[in-house]
């Protein structure tokens, strides 16, 4: 996806016990946990191996967990509502525990044995289990989140080897009923074999859960290869399709993104679409620049075609082009106008391509807004030097 919320990078930082670079971790670790930020159908893979840290050392009540393969998800709340998911593996005892915690770094609240544990749960090989509204011996109820609210799910395989495990995940809003969302949906039927597996693709407000119409371009996959307007779309699968998706939406920031998908079993995928409102703040990821200067480096004209057509389908949207910078010390005179000079020539490339200059500004504030004042690592250095656009008003 080419924009997303600042915090989300908060997802990778760094636990206090561990000097390695998050990028380094692998899904066995707490750290190196796949991120669900939609509902749907995922398939992961088992590795057959434990993290390289003991995530559960201080945890006395899982002490009695053989942990042999071990898997981490983690997922936040877009909005109230309750987190429901079926699973299955297909060999092995799986044990389930859900953490939670009120701090920015949960792998650490979890490792010193101060994240609390919401659900814990066990179930016999070959059989499907999970959270929903019915529990049972292999079903707990769903998981009531607030709005930004995180979870880390642990799962761990009594099976020493590599093994999918399927989830398909369901996130129902608290304030939002079902029949709202029905008598919302616009769905567009594209199947052109019926007895095939299907692919369900919907978009929805992060916000509230709602279905979102809005415009879909599909490329790289050929035969779907197209423009589609709605907000569920169905297609046939039956073979593996790679394919890049491209939505706008009015009154959304736009959402990109790569999907490659199996063909031989139905998948359905939400998209969450984040809500342009006043205050709200994206970071335009892929848009930098040469070292010490204002001039775009290559790639970045891509993303700024972007910005400029998520400018045209809002045509009421006014913005604040911000520049930030990374450096150590206080905030200096040559950050901010370094900051200012890269801010306004986002602004001039928008201007350039048809966007009225009167519906933005453009501020630099150097190293005033550094996400990670002290960084231990280039990645956490280049985080500093952004560009953001904040919506200012409708």
């Amino acid at each position: 996806m080419l924009i997303r919320i600042t915090t989300i990078l908060l997802l990778f930082s760094l636990g206090v016990w561990g000097q390695k670079d998050p990028k380094s971790y692998k899904v066995n670790d707490c750290y190196g946990a796949a991120i669900i930020d939609h509902p749907g159908d995922f398939t992961f893979n088992l590795t057959g191996r434990t993290g390289d840290d003991d995530d559960l050392s201080g945890l006395p009540s899982l002490s009695d967990f053989n942990v042999k393969n071990s898997f981490w998800v983690s997922f936040r709340a877009p909005h109230d509502g309750l987190l429901m998911f079926d699973a299955f593996c297909p060999k092995g005892t799986m044990n389930v525990v859900v953490f939670t915690s009120n701090a920015d770094d949960i792998c650490n609240d979890i490792h010193r044995g101060a994240a609390e544990i919401e659900r814990k749960l066990s179930v016999e090989e070959r059989d499907t289990f999970g959270f929903n509204k019915a529990p049972n011996d292999n079903f707990l109820y769903g998981i009531p989140l607030l709005q930004g609210q995180e979870i880390y799910i642990f799962f761990n395989s009594s099976v020493e080897e590599r093994l999918p495990l399927h989830l398909k995940v369901r996130y129902e809003s608290k304030h939002v009923s079902q029949q709202e969302i029905e008598n919302k949906i616009e769905l567009k039927d594209y199947r052109t074999n019926k007895d095939l597996p299907d692919l369900e693709l919907r978009l929805r407000d992060r916000a509230t859960g709602l279905p979102v119409k809005g415009q879909m371009i599909i490329k790289g996959s050929r035969k779907k290869d197209g423009l589609y307007r709605g907000t569920d779309f169905l297609f046939s699968l039956g073979r593996r399709t790679n394919m890049s998706l491209r939505i706008d939406a009015p009154g959304y920031f736009f959402r990109d993104e790569e999907q490659s998908l199996e063909g031989d079993h139905s998948k359905e995928i939400e998209l969450w679409l984040e809500p342009a409102s006043p205050g709200e703040k994206i970071e335009l990821e892929g848009i930098r620049f040469n070292m010490g200067t204002s001039d775009f480096a290559s790639g970045a004209e891509q993303k700024l075609q972007r910005l400029k057509e998520f400018m045209t389908v809002n045509s009421d949207i006014h913005i604040e082009i911000q520049g930030h910078v990374h450096a150590v010390g206080k905030n200096s005179f040559a950050g901010r106008r370094l900051s200012l000079a890269r801010a306004k020539k986002v602004m001039t490339f928008l201007e350039e391509h048809g966007i009225d200059k009167n519906r933005m500004e453009a501020e630099g504030y150097g190293n005033e807004q550094m996400i990670y004042p002290e960084p231990k690592f280039s990645w956490q250095e280049q985080a500093n030097r952004r560009v953001e656009v904040k919506i200012v008003s409708p």
